[in-house]
């Protein structure tokens, strides 16, 4: 299963993450999520973050928000992520 990666690529913290995944290797979606239109306050973006803010990942059943945690898990989750990258905050 792919991860999906919920962004909207004028939020800087979303940028980051999928930045973070292109320079990995990380096979990952990216759900685009307009924030001037609203789009992360629907109930399908809720049902991934409560707090309703981005950028938030889905892998699986798992979902995370928050980039420095997104960023951990990333580190510690794929295999072929380098070292460094673990505790990155």
């Amino acid at each position: 299963m792919k991860l999906n990666v919920y962004a909207d690529r004028i939020s800087q913290p979303s940028r980051a993450v999928v930045f973070f995944c292109k320079v990995n290797g990380i096979d990952y979606e990216e759900i685009k999520v307009h924030i001037p239109k609203g789009q992360h306050l629907t109930p399908e973006c809720e049902a991934i973050n409560l707090m309703q803010k981005l950028p938030a990942i889905a892998d699986g059943r798992f979902k995370l928000f928050e980039s420095h945690a997104i960023h951990i898990y990333l580190a510690y989750a794929f295999p072929g992520v380098a070292d460094y990258w673990q505790g990155c905050s």
